[in-house]
């Protein structure tokens, strides 16, 4: 199992990889955002040089806000566009696996036209990914898209599609957590996790491990069950990095300490 942070799209990218080298961790979630990471702009010899000088590994990951299901076809053309532009900087950097955020944003339209839009728009990316030797993943987010039934008619209809885990996303909009359903349905597809703490309800808020009401042992107990030793990004978003690398060392602790 290896360990990564996500870099904060408005600081430099090269420092955020030190950062986390510094902070012990194995790898980048490299985020491609506006202002200080944005694809067009981001300076990718540098960034290649950095990794290589650091050792750290990375993955990918797409803006999580770019409307691939607008019912506008110019608007979704564009976000798949920049996406495309996205996977471009990936493999220059020969960086994979990368993920893609479903848009559940079409008012108006019922839910079969919204995951067949989708659905369209994810098979388009997954074929540029494919000609640029990458691996595409899509995330599990609240709502509709974080229903293991909606991720398993995505991914039967676009096979070369895997499936990025993000167990904060699977424990807001329900009841209960959904990690282990989703597990259950589409482990067979998981290529990578993301972990961050909340409180349910509907506020994603990227808390440390700990923070909110998620049960850590028994999510480490799923992961280890389905089979997953693999990449695992903490998304804790504070201005304190210190909840970050606490939030490494207890999920470290927990790989240890918890069994399948």
């Amino acid at each position: 199992m290896l360990v990564g942070a996500m870099n904060h799209p408005m600081r430099d990218v090269i420092q955020e990889i030190r950062t986390f080298r510094d902070m012990g961790f194995d790898f980048i979630d490299l985020t491609l955002e506006p202002e200080g990471a944005r694809a067009s702009k981001l300076d990718l010899i540098a960034v290649s040089g950095i990794l290589q000088e650091t050792g750290l590994r990375a993955v990918g990951h797409t803006p999580w806000y770019l409307p691939i299901g607008s019912p506008f076809d110019s608007v979704r053309q564009a976000a798949l566009d920049e996406l495309t532009r996205c996977l471009d900087a990936f493999a220059q950097l020969g960086i994979s696996p990368v993920n893609i955020h479903p848009d559940p944003r079409a008012p108006l339209y019922d839910h079969q036209w919204i995951i067949w839009r989708n659905t369209e728009s994810l098979r388009y990316l997954a074929e540029r990914a494919t000609e640029r030797g990458l691996q595409l993943m899509v995330e599990n987010i609240p709502g509709l898209f974080n229903l293991p039934e909606v991720l398993a008619a995505v991914l039967d209809a676009v096979p070369s599609l895997g499936w990025h885990l993000d167990v904060g996303h699977a424990n807001l909009g329900n009841p209960t957590n959904l990690t282990g359903q989703l597990l259950e349905t589409l482990g067979r597809r998981l290529l990578h996790v993301h972990l961050s703490d909340n409180r349910g309800g509907d506020l994603d808020l990227h808390l440390p491990l700990g923070a909110g009401t998620i049960d850590w042992p028994w999510v480490i107990r799923l992961l280890k069950r389905a089979g997953f030793d693999g990449t695992i990004t903490l998304e804790v978003f504070s201005s304190d990095r210190e909840y970050l690398a606490v939030s490494r060392r207890k999920l470290l602790r927990l790989w240890s300490e918890n069994s399948a």
